[in-house]
């Protein structure tokens, strides 16, 4: 497998062990993160982008589309909340495999890196309703890749396709409604589907001081069945489980308009490696988690010694 499909994922001494034996990785709320001042900043580019828009709009171009930029502003400003409500539970990774800054901000010294191909599909561990909730919004993709964005052109750029994914979905959806019954809501589906590309979009930008992290996000549309949610043992925020996928964890070519949301046990994680971070004994710690790796099925995966020279 190509280094470059493979990414990441940095967590502290304590945690690796239940990564292997739990086969689960957590999913943090959006809202929880360290850096959450990001979300911020990405309805500041949305606000700039919207400001240069309607400055530079032509409104004597017959090609152009119409559009309301007062109600536009009131949908994007409507739409800036399903940054929590939508995509609101993350995995963070990197490309890079073995950087000073990530051990030092997330794992320690003596922390553990996971290593997992980007682009598969990893279900969240739970069950469905009994009786199917739609729930006030929902994802045209439940689970996403994402590229982050730091600089500020690049972010912009995606902010302006934001506001077109609002638009289009409004517009589309006032098309729809215009044609069924009241009651049917079918427009509804495609103002999600706007706004599931606003989110994406906009979770998509971050500040340029954390540029060297290139990093990467598996994003998961918040779980409708309240038990697949879990309090953190520490701070007020929540998380959600993700696991492998049953049928074949190292898949990349699932249907990711449609995919299952819900696994009702744990499944093998897609794991090819495990970094060992720079302060731990190296020797020690392959003695401790070889025999665990092997014991759940992770035979084939290997632990690397890291040569940052973080301490």
């Amino acid at each position: 497998m190509s280094p470059s499909n493979i990414v990441w994922h940095y967590t502290k001494h304590d945690v690796v062990e239940k990564i292997i034996a739990n086969h689960e990785l957590w999913a943090a709320d959006i809202a929880g993160l360290n850096d959450a001042t990001e979300l911020r900043l990405g309805n500041k580019r949305v606000k700039q982008a919207f400001k240069a828009m309607r400055k530079d709009w032509d409104y004597f171009d017959n090609t152009a589309p119409e559009i309301d930029f007062t109600e536009l502003k009131e949908s994007l400003e409507g739409a800036g909340g399903d940054l929590y409500h939508g995509s609101a539970f993350v995995t963070c990774f990197s490309p890079e495999s073995d950087d000073t800054e990530q051990w030092q901000k997330y794992a320690g010294a003596n922390g553990f890196a996971v290593a997992i191909p980007r682009d598969v599909y990893l279900p969240v561990v739970g069950t469905e309703l009994p009786i199917p909730s739609r729930g006030p919004y929902i994802e045209e993709f439940p689970f996403r890749w994402l590229d982050l964005a730091y600089d500020k052109i690049e972010q912009l750029k995606l902010a302006t396709r934001a506001i077109w994914e609002i638009h289009q979905g409004e517009d589309e959806g006032a098309y729809i409604d215009a044609r069924h019954d009241v009651g049917d809501n079918f427009g509804s589906i495609f103002r999600d589907r706007g706004s599931s590309g606003y989110v994406d979009a906009v979770a998509s930008i971050k500040h340029q001081d954390f540029f060297r992290e290139h990093e990467v996000r598996y994003a998961v549309t918040k779980p409708d069945n309240p038990a697949a949610i879990h309090p953190n043992p520490l701070g007020a925020f929540t998380h959600i489980r993700v696991t492998g996928a049953d049928s074949d964890p190292f898949a990349t070519d699932w249907d990711k308009h449609d995919p299952t949301y819900y696994q009702t046990a744990p499944s093998n994680l897609p794991m090819v490696e495990i970094r060992v971070g720079p302060g731990n004994d190296f020797a020690a710690e392959k003695a401790r988690l070889r025999p665990l790796l092997d014991a759940n099925g992770y035979s084939a995966v290997k632990l690397v010694k890291s040569r940052s020279p973080f301490r």
